[in-house]
């Protein structure tokens, strides 16, 4: 009968649903619980594109040891925002060597497709992590340069500055150049993928 029902399986192309909330469905609940995930819900590709906004969750288990599934077709989800590597990263000090040290998921995943998708989201936690820390907020360091650039323009106006002074005024210009730079490149980086995603005329193509 399993072979039977795998055949059937196979010849209608269905396929898991994901479930989300927990990885289980039935426990004996003991004090040294066995999980495991004996409920499924199992969908066509066709059913899947005319349902695209599915959800399915696993419920309380109640007074039952199975967990109640809950399938909603009409899920709406509040997306996040899309990982986008900045080029500039690649030229960081030790860039590679992070991906090298983010590059790991749990042994337990070994199915390769969910093991791939550790790996990545894995690697870009890590990457917009380390970016956030070298770099930091581009926009407010620019401000906060400027307005000590001003603060000590103004004392200028009234002593004159000293050695460490005029060392620093030089040193915030100069990052002020460097980081009005990178976010230069990293305006046109964007910029070129929104063009990409809405399209261009390509009249010399055409």
């Amino acid at each position: 009968m399993m072979r039977k029902f795998r055949d059937l399986v196979d010849d209608l192309e269905l396929k898991e649903l994901y479930m989300h909330g927990q990885s289980f469905t039935w426990s004996n609940e003991r004090d040294t619980p066995m999980l495991t995930k004996i409920d499924r819900v199992l969908v066509s590709v066709d059913w899947e594109l005319h349902y695209p906004d599915n959800l399915l969750q696993a419920l309380s288990t109640n007074i039952s040891d199975h967990a109640l599934l809950h399938l909603s077709t009409c899920a709406h989800f509040c997306l996040k925002r899309k990982f986008r590597i900045e080029m500039f990263w690649t030229k960081l000090e030790g860039f590679l060597d992070a991906v090298k040290e983010a590059w790991v998921c749990d042994a337990s995943i070994t199915d390769p497709f969910r093991r791939l998708d550790a790996l990545l989201r894995n690697t870009a936690t890590y990457l917009q992590a380390g970016a956030q820390r070298k770099v930091g907020n581009i926009k407010l360091m620019i401000v906060v340069a400027n307005y000590v650039i001003l603060k000590l323009v103004r004392a200028q106006e009234l002593r004159q500055l000293s050695s460490e002074e005029l060392w620093l005024r030089r040193m915030l210009k100069m990052n002020v150049l460097g980081l009005a730079s990178l976010e230069h490149t990293i305006a046109r980086q964007r910029s070129r993928l929104r063009w990409l995603k809405e399209g261009g005329a390509n009249t010399k193509l055409f």
